[in-house]
């Protein structure tokens, strides 16, 4: 049972650090879509293997779901952890769609989006902090 137990965390360690590089990247992106089609990690992995960053995404997710399943069938978690697992990931996806679409109809500005990601370096008041920052000293 304690070997089962052992197996079963160090698989979810790893799913959450896939997970967690994952949203690292697209964290790192300055648009709306996980990656700029012309720029980006995710953008020229799919470049090497011949397919569009949406596509490697959805390859993404459909991998994580089976390791998910695969997990759940192994029985080193439980439907409940299964559950709330696929739902955190829909749950990224739907935010991912709604950002890309506040971008692309105006409602929120890339360096807003950078803003809501914990990115505040990203934006144009990236030096003016810094002077601030400075003077407040």
């Amino acid at each position: 049972m304690r070997k089962q137990t052992k197996r079963a965390a160090v698989g979810l360690v790893a799913l959450v650090a896939v997970a967690m590089v994952t949203f690292a990247v697209f964290a790192q992106t300055d648009s709306g879509t996980a990656v700029s089609e012309s720029k980006g990690l995710l953008a020229r992995v799919a470049a090497n293997l011949g397919v569009s960053v949406d596509e490697l995404v959805a390859a993404f997710t459909t991998t994580r779901l089976e390791m998910i399943d695969e997990a759940l069938a192994a029985g080193e978690i439980t439907a409940e952890q299964a559950q709330a697992m696929k739902e955190r990931i829909e749950a990224r996806q739907a935010l991912r769609d709604v950002l890309a679409a506040a971008i692309e109809d105006g409602t929120i500005t890339r360096d807003q989006l950078a803003l809501l990601r914990g990115q505040p370096d990203r934006g144009p008041w990236k030096m003016r902090d810094r002077r601030m920052d400075r003077d407040c000293r």
